[in-house]
């Protein structure tokens, strides 16, 4: 039984609950400043000191979990797979002592409800052997607290603005540090067809590129970039050419394995200079400018979720 066979069961209520949410007044979008205000609350508390980087298959990771799961139920959304919006894995196949979870929820449509937009960022950084003399902790703000936040900030409010004509699948991978672990995962239980595109969020947080400016890997392997181009410069963000190639570095590339056409949007890449490094901090992040991008991305995607945009499925060999 694959993932979507699960949620048929959930459809009908969960129209219900929409249908309800989006008739309460007040309840059609989020205030002007919310978003912001989302995006820095969990850009504050994902690179906490204590949470220690948030490495797969430590107690951090595994609150950061729960926390996220705890957040996609409040906000109204759907488990995918699971009650507890939890899909749980070894990290190695050989090693059944430890486990992690990728987070997934889900937001039912409505004339096209088995089409699905996949949007997603991972939530784990990375264990490094050795460290800084003064800072012995690698937040990873940048990567990928900022892809986190920006997605978690998208999900209220596509929820509160919901339904869509296509279902959206909100994914927070776990262990893709580790080598895409967790996307893999998953892309290996999901029926990729039924997917229409992926978006996955990285690196959103130091606008290496410049401010309103976006790259988005692999871009000349499906014409969803032309897709998101337009909506973004609606918005006042450019989409610029892919710098080297990340495509294959990231969670998209696991779905796009299975065909989906499936990339990722970038405001700064390795080359920026605390890449995996201890100075990845907080303080260092634009959170203006990961608002303004996260307007723009809920614009781009707008004819994805609505139907009126199809890219085809992407061709790697």
């Amino acid at each position: 039984m694959n993932l979507f066979q699960h949620r048929r069961a959930a459809l009908s209520g969960a129209l219900l609950f929409f249908t309800i949410c989006t008739a309460l007044p007040g309840m059609a979008q989020l205030p002007a400043d919310q978003l912001k205000t989302d995006i820095s609350g969990w850009m504050r508390y994902l690179t906490e000191d204590r949470l220690r980087g948030r490495v797969e298959g430590t107690p951090e990771n595994r609150e950061v979990t729960d926390s996220i799961a705890r957040y996609f139920r409040e906000i109204g959304l759907q488990p995918f797979g699971s009650d507890q919006f939890k899909q749980t894995f070894y990290t190695h196949p050989d090693d059944s002592t430890i486990t992690v979870s990728n987070v997934i929820a889900w937001l039912p449509g409505t004339e096209q409800a088995d089409e699905f937009i996949l949007i997603s960022a991972h939530f784990d950084h990375v264990q490094i052997g050795y460290y800084d003399r003064k800072d012995k902790i690698y937040n990873g703000a940048n990567d990928n607290a900022s892809g986190t936040s920006v997605m978690l900030a998208m999900a209220r409010q596509l929820a509160l603005t919901a339904p869509y004509r296509r279902s959206i699948l909100f994914c927070a991978f776990n262990a893709e540090e580790a080598g895409l672990v967790g996307s893999q995962y998953f892309a290996e239980r999901v029926d990729a067809d039924k997917i229409v595109a992926g978006i996955n969020l990285e690196m959103l947080g130091y606008p290496l590129f410049g401010r309103n400016t976006l790259m988005l890997t692999g871009m000349g392997r499906s014409n969803l970039h032309g897709i998101l181009k337009k909506g973004l410069s609606l918005a006042g963000v450019k989409l610029r050419r892919e710098r080297g190639d990340l495509f294959e570095r990231s969670d998209n590339y696991s779905l796009a394995q299975k065909g989906i056409p499936a990339h990722t949007l970038m405001a700064s890449d390795d080359r920026e200079k605390c890449y995996h490094r201890p100075c990845d901090e907080l303080e260092r992040m634009d959170i203006d400018n990961m608002t303004s991008l996260c307007r723009a991305i809920l614009t781009a995607i707008n004819g994805l979720i609505e139907g009126v945009d199809t890219p085809a499925r992407i061709q790697l060999h």
